[in-house]
């Protein structure tokens, strides 16, 4: 059982009011149907989560059913694919009604130290987004970055003009970790660049933790489970 009054928990509760507003709800399984995307969002729709994030593939499908934005991810869920295959895909999402990209970078010229061509990458790819009007965030896959790594590729997107950060695709090593916030956070300070927490975050003090950390946006598969624990936290 969860302690109520212990200090802890109470300082959390004040992050969850409104949190379904900063949920991505994820559905990303490689091993579910079309009618498994029709209760994902049905079950999905009557909470106002932020956005559905669903595969390139399908958001031509899930947004002619749902109300709710919908973000295709691209290049996923390793991202090393060339940037016009990913610009094409971005165009696909665009073309297929989506609202917004997650978009996984190029993590071999993290590794190599070539920030100057990361930073290329996530260019090119604002500049297509910014024609179709999308909105962008680029995963960074935090869980497979020294600290080192992670700041200067969070430079290096902030500098290439992406709305959003994200911390994790969800297939690496780990989830997002509150020390992944924290340096996200420091580095776009100030630059209107928001940062999104993604991986492993399944329950209300999870996402509130992170929030309470800096995290302007939640991407969660269990974003049900969230809110109604949000709610009844708020409730006591």
């Amino acid at each position: 059982m969860i302690d109520l009054s212990s200090k802890f928990v109470r300082e959390l509760i004040p992050f969850m009011k409104g949190i379904n507003r900063r949920i991505d709800q994820t559905m990303l399984k490689y091993d579910r149907s079309f009618k498994d995307y029709e209760a994902f969002v049905e079950e999905s729709e009557k909470y106002g989560f932020r956005s559905l994030v669903v595969p390139s593939v399908v958001v031509g499908y899930v947004a002619s059913i749902t109300k709710t934005p919908v973000t295709g991810v691209i290049g996923f869920p390793y991202g090393y694919f060339p940037t016009k295959v990913k610009e094409y895909e971005i165009k696909q999402v665009a073309n297929s009604g989506g609202n917004e990209v997650d978009v996984v970078i190029n993590l071999i010229n993290v590794k190599s130290g070539n920030y100057v061509d990361v930073e290329e990458e996530i260019k090119s790819m604002v500049k297509v987004v910014r024609e179709l009007g999308l909105g962008i965030k680029v995963i960074l896959e935090t869980s497979v970055l020294t600290d080192e790594e992670l700041v200067k590729v969070t430079g290096a997107a902030v500098k290439a003009g992406v709305d959003f950060v994200k911390t994790n695709s969800g297939y690496g090593p780990r989830g997002a970790t509150l020390r992944d916030i924290y340096i996200m956070k420091s580095v776009v300070e100030g630059t209107g660049v928001g940062v999104k927490a993604a991986g492993g975050i399944r329950t209300a003090l999870d996402a509130a933790s992170f929030i309470k950390a800096g995290a302007d946006v939640i991407g969660a598969s269990s974003g049900i489970k969230i809110v109604k624990e949000a709610s009844d936290f708020l409730k006591t």
